[in-house]
């Protein structure tokens, strides 16, 4: 019996998502697409993955809420990061944000700024990133564009991430639910 195949496209389609960004999706699943024809590519060759490859990313995206909206996200913890974009030009000009992995955020970087280096990263909640920034823009920072800073002194906007960050509880860490909290009764 042949394996039935589906095309990225209508995976991307039924997802609601971008093609090239349910192209990366798929691969940080590890799942490896392979060019095919098919009938919705018009004899055409476009990148498929296998049925059973599909339900496993519908139901990846299933867990992480984005098919069901009325679905808390489960995952909400990651890290803050400080890259420094062009140390060799500009080490004064950092980069402020969250990412789910500070690795593959600063590969996104490195397509435009290959020299760019991670100065320091530390657990966080997606939550907390813009007021982080605005603390830590606070310490003498100046907006460039898009998160984009530049500091005079980066020791000092270190020290201030420490700072922060000290007071912060795990981001890991979920608050225990109290006896009266009607969030009881949708978990049992």
């Amino acid at each position: 019996m042949s394996e039935e195949y589906i095309s990225l496209k209508a995976l991307a389609a039924e997802l609601g998502m971008d093609r090239s960004h349910t192209r990366r999706y798929v691969l940080r699943m590890d799942v490896k697409p392979k060019k095919r024809r098919t009938p919705d590519s018009g004899g055409q060759l476009t990148l498929t993955i296998s049925s059973s490859e599909a339900e496993f990313i519908r139901g990846r995206r299933n867990e992480q809420g984005f098919l069901d909206s009325s679905k808390p996200v489960q995952n909400e913890a990651g890290v803050f990061y400080i890259i420094q974009l062009v140390p060799e030009l500009d080490p004064k000009r950092v980069k402020l944000g969250f990412a789910d992995d500070v690795n593959v955020r600063l590969s996104q970087h490195r397509t435009s700024a290959p020299t760019a280096i991670v100065l320091k990263a530390w657990p966080c909640k997606r939550s907390w990133e813009g007021t982080i920034i605005d603390a830590l823009a606070s310490s003498g920072g100046k907006l460039i564009l898009n998160e984009v800073y530049e500091f005079v002194d980066i020791r000092l906007l270190l020290n201030r991430g420490e700072q922060i960050f000290a007071l912060l509880p795990n981001p890991s860490n979920k608050i225990p639910l109290s006896d009266a909290s009607p969030h009881l009764s949708t978990n049992a």
